[in-house]
């Protein structure tokens, strides 16, 4: 007997037995099915190298924009000092600050204001540089020090500072003049001031800007909203105990930021509350195997164009901390995948395209080595893509291969489905004999069947197979409960659903 089954969501916090949706989906990325309520999974794409330039030591930050003329601007720091893209030949260019930089590991945080780009990681002053005249650093002020910056209603921004008077005074925001970004002096004429935030909420994690300046410390929510002089800000806690974990994991993308949290996954839409977006379906899973000692190595970027974030991190088999997973969200679908993070990416970050002529192409050698078919944004200025950078800094696109995707079905008491069918059918063991899969495009599908007799037994896979001429994959597969596993290479465009064809096989 022909039994459907449509793809569910990622699931895999909870128990595979007659899990709603799937209880594997790596190297996949969650797409809209074509049922209501199912969920498609489509290729995810391989890194491609763009660029085999290097850094100092390792990548602890980068920002993208552009000039007046919509040229891409791509800058990174590291513990030696502020470095861009050179366009000609893709090298990392120092444009650090005449004076050499105190080095240290703290991540460097920007924001951009204006035509500038200005960066901080607390061991230094903020830096700043101007995209037009791209050409060195400087310090935007020697009056504060701080890690987490934005801009906002024509303020710089900074959080979790360091003064001369006051030290380290991690529950601090202090601001610019407005419309003054070098002019940091307390004064009501410039409206220049700082803010501490008191009542325990803990450390600033990170500030995110725009009408008004969201702070996410460790144990609250804070809404920063410009009331003018004599206030100049006024400070209200909307989220109460409940934080940001993990300063690296925030990023807003559409006006809604997402961040870790104690107990999981969350997204802040400006309202006075918290969206849960991995409860029940990823935050178990998550936490049960990120590798927490290394959480400053995780790294959060976006592709706009496909609505997915990328959280990228170190789980506990990774080695020295290196990242070896990535967590993905579909923002619009609110749903999950993930995969293993390719060899060499250390760091995700969002940059632009810069702009190309056929002549540059030549630094690539041969029509082998682009990173991007002819015809891709890549070759356009000013397109936001996705990127990651090796520990080395080497740069890279994710605009290969697909890579080999794999999606588990949840496990069924296969017997029950029968019998929902035909009441009149006995026993409680099945034999599976074939599987269909539905996946289009002209990539390749192997299919395996995972069976156990008892819910807690161990899994006997069958021997791998390829559908036939009518779609096929003929498999005999005996057990009480069945999985399915669907192995996908090639071009292929969206996996969707499955048949499988299973008969009684009495209680024995």
């Amino acid at each position: 007997m022909v039994i459907d089954s449509v793809f569910g969501p990622w699931r895999p916090d909870i128990a595979a037995l007659n899990n709603p949706g799937v209880t594997v989906a790596r190297n996949v990325l969650p797409a809209l099915g074509a049922l209501n309520g199912s969920i498609a999974y489509e290729p995810m794409q391989r890194a491609s190298l763009f660029s085999d330039a290097s850094l100092p030591s390792r990548p602890l930050g980068a920002i993208s924009g552009q000039d007046i003329n919509g040229n891409g601007r791509v800058y990174a720091g590291c513990s030696e000092g502020l470095f861009k893209i050179n366009p000609s030949d893709l090298s990392w260019q120092d444009v650090s600050r005449t004076d050499p930089y105190t080095t240290g590991t703290e991540k460097w945080n920007f924001t951009k204001y204006g035509s500038w780009v200005i960066g901080t990681n607390f061991v230094n002053y903020p830096q700043y540089i101007d995209m037009n005249e791209d050409e060195r650093f400087d310090d935007l002020t020697t009056l504060v020090r701080a890690k987490h910056i934005c801009n906002a209603r024509g303020f710089v921004v900074v959080a979790n500072t360091n003064d001369p008077f006051d030290g380290d005074i991690p529950y601090r925001v202090r601001w610019s003049g407005l419309d003054q970004p070098q002019s940091w002096d307390f004064s009501l004429t410039t409206q220049a001031d700082f803010q501490d935030i008191n009542g325990g909420s803990g450390v600033i994690q990170g500030i995110v800007g725009g009408e008004d300046v969201t702070i996410f410390t460790r144990n609250s929510v804070v809404k920063m909203t410009y009331v003018g002089t004599p206030l100049i800000w006024q400070f209200d806690e909307i989220i109460t105990d409940k934080g940001c974990a993990v300063p690296e994991s925030i990023i807003t993308v559409e006006g809604k930021t997402y961040f870790l949290s104690d107990d999981g996954w969350y997204m802040f839409d400006g309202t006075s509350q918290l969206k849960r977006i991995g409860e029940g379906s990823v935050d178990k899973y998550f936490l049960r195997y990120v590798n927490t000692d290394q959480y400053k190595y995780m790294s959060a970027a976006a592709d706009p164009a496909k609505k997915l974030i990328y959280w990228c991190y170190s789980s506990n088999d990774s080695i020295a901390g290196t990242p070896d997973k990535m967590l993905i969200f579909n923002y619009s679908l609110g749903e999950w995948t993930e995969a293993d993070a390719e060899t060499g990416i250390d760091f995700l970050f969002n940059s632009v395209t810069l702009p190309w002529t056929i002549a540059q192409l030549d630094i690539f050698g041969t029509i082998e080595n682009l990173p991007a078919p002819f015809d891709s944004p890549v070759w356009a200025g000013g397109n936001s893509q996705l990127s990651g950078m090796s520990i080395s800094g080497a740069i890279y696109l994710f605009t290969g291969t697909n890579r080999t995707g794999t999606i588990e079905s949840a496990e069924y008491f296969t017997i029950q489905q029968l019998q929902a069918m035909n009441p009149r059918i006995q026993g409680d063991r099945t034999n599976v004999l074939r599987v269909r899969p539905f996946v289009d495009g002209n990539g390749s599908v192997a299919v395996n069947v995972g069976s156990r007799l008892l819910p807690k037994g161990d899994i006997s896979w069958s021997m791998m197979a390829a559908p036939n001429t009518s779609g096929w994959a003929n498999i005999r597969q005996g057990g009480r409960y069945h999985r399915i596993r669907l192995t996908l290479t090639g071009d292929f465009k969206q996996a969707s659903s499955v048949q499988y064809d299973a008969v009684p096989a009495g209680f024995r």
